[in-house]
């Protein structure tokens, strides 16, 4: 993992940022002292992206990928990988103020500017000095890397 706590990866769509970063992630030993955190816009993509890395793990979703989503929870004590929307994750922060189950989190499709993830990586980004174990890792394919870089210092 980089020595850096957060790190931006922008690419093409189609690229493989989504499915596999949370597979490079796993093979640096993420996951481990906590869950991979995976965020998507929307439940129908946290659904398939689930999905889709299950069967490229060659695991049963549910078990070391699970998602969440608002009516539905495929997770588990063993979920390694945890792929969720990003109002998943901010509703967590009620239980959980530093997200200590996880030790890596994955903002996938940050260029959506939604309000959950504007309210998340300002949440985030307070939380990061309390939390020098956690990775974080912000992906799109259209982001401005100078304003994201700024808004994260």
């Amino acid at each position: 993992m980089p020595k850096h706590q957060v790190v931006i990866v922008a690419g093409e769509t189609g690229s493989g940022k989504t499915t596999q970063l949370p597979k490079i992630c796993l093979e640096l030993g993420r996951g481990v002292l906590g869950t991979i955190g995976h965020t998507q816009p929307r439940r129908v993509a946290a659904r398939t992206v689930a999905a889709r890395l299950a069967e490229e793990l060659a695991v049963p979703i549910g078990e070391q990928v699970g998602f969440q989503i608002r009516f539905g929870d495929q997770t588990s004590d063993r979920t390694l990988i945890k792929v969720m929307t990003d109002g998943i994750l901010l509703a967590e922060t009620q239980n959980d103020r530093f997200l200590e189950q996880y030790d890596t989190l994955i903002i996938d499709e940050a260029h959506e500017r939604s309000l959950n993830i504007d309210f998340l990586l300002g949440y985030i980004k307070r939380i990061l000095p309390k939390r020098p174990d956690l990775k974080v890792i912000i992906t799109s394919a259209t982001i401005d890397l100078e304003r994201f870089l700024k808004a994260l210092q």
